[in-house]
């Protein structure tokens, strides 16, 4: 069912993104619409702290008003009541598409989809900054992916043929006919809305199941927004949220960044263990049992954590390879430090 809002100020425009991708979500995927609604208002409040408008103070209370009604229609919604499960689901999913479209970027499969797929993918990661504490590899991989929607877009307008794989050394003076990231323009901004998005990517998520935490009469914007687990379709966020919309993707080439190869999971492949499920390991730093006398650093236990609600969600989907490297990955950190 199409939600209809009252239309987007100018002292809020940059709502505009995150309403879109909520919009283009709604029927979808809930949790990603519903999320993409609560960062969009806690921009609005970060944008204007003091006295709003009253169009805007309207925008406002109408998407509260919604949130507040989903949240109670979908109380079984574990991705809307878990802010963990939540940023879970959001990351994977995101990585997962960030994960094709840079592998149709390296097949030299240039077309509004692989644009869209890269565009996003950051904009999902910029729901995900709401959640605070962004991996620095998330960051990464957000400003790449919005550097790279903005330069295959503007090589397709002007004619050129992108070049594949990360930006390389550039000389203003020699640019080599290459398109680089120059700031997009409204115009350009709106041709986004006629993307499909990409067509072989199958992500189409499980039946809603789990439930919407009740939202408190006064909007708190200091706490984290979530997504649901098991409501993740196609391609779609700090504490105060400071999204980063294709508008303000500045002219500066990314240091170059070398994602992973594979489409099944964001992670590198790494040896599998025996244990068919996820193991939350103590929130308390403490002695390996194992021999190797390393002791974990909470940063590692955190880390630890999030792989096996990877690897949770991955068994959600049948997927054991992915859930067999997740939890190497954890038990490598919880081991000697390290990932791989």
């Amino acid at each position: 069912m199409v939600v209809k809002f009252p239309p987007v100020t100018q002292e809020v425009k940059p709502l505009a993104h995150l309403l879109k991708l909520a919009d283009e979500h709604d029927e979808r995927n809930l949790v990603v619409a519903y999320w993409a609604r609560m960062a969009a208002c806690l921009l609005a409040l970060q944008l204007v702290p003091g006295k709003k408008s009253p169009e805007t103070a309207a925008l406002i209370k109408s998407l509260l008003d919604w949130l507040e009604q989903t949240k109670q229609a979908n109380a079984d919604n574990e991705g809307i009541t878990s802010e963990t499960i939540a940023q879970s689901l959001i990351e994977e999913y995101a990585l997962r598409l960030f994960s094709h479209a840079d592998e149709q970027d390296r097949a030299e499969i240039f077309n509004k989809n692989t644009v869209k797929t890269f565009y996003t993918a950051g904009m999902l990661m910029d729901v995900l900054d709401q959640f605070g504490n962004l991996a620095e590899d998330i960051r990464e991989k957000r400003k790449y992916a919005k550097w790279k929607a903005a330069y295959i877009h503007n090589c397709l307008k002007a004619g050129d043929t992108p070049m594949p794989g990360p930006p390389r050394p550039y000389n203003e003076e020699d640019s080599d006919g290459i398109v680089h990231n120059s700031q997009l323009t409204q115009e350009e901004l709106s041709t986004f809305a006629k993307y499909t998005g990409p067509g072989t990517i199958d992500v189409q998520p499980k039946p809603a199941d789990q439930p919407l935490p009740p939202l408190d009469d006064t909007f708190n914007p200091s706490k984290p927004l979530i997504p649901p687990d098991d409501s993740f379709t196609h391609a779609p966020a700090s504490s105060p949220i400071t999204p980063q919309y294709p508008t303000n993707i500045q002219p500066q080439v990314p240091s170059p960044y070398n994602p992973p190869p594979s489409v099944s999971s964001p992670f590198d492949a790494v040896p599998s263990t025996p244990s068919p499920s996820a193991v939350i390991p103590s929130p308390q730093p403490r002695q390996s049992p194992l021999s190797t006398g390393y002791t974990p650093t909470a940063q590692d236990i955190q880390k630890a954590q999030k792989f096996s609600k990877f690897a949770t969600s991955a068994l959600n989907y049948d997927d054991t390879k992915t859930a067999l490297d997740y939890l190497q990955k954890a038990m490598n950190l919880l081991v000697c430090g390290k990932e791989d």
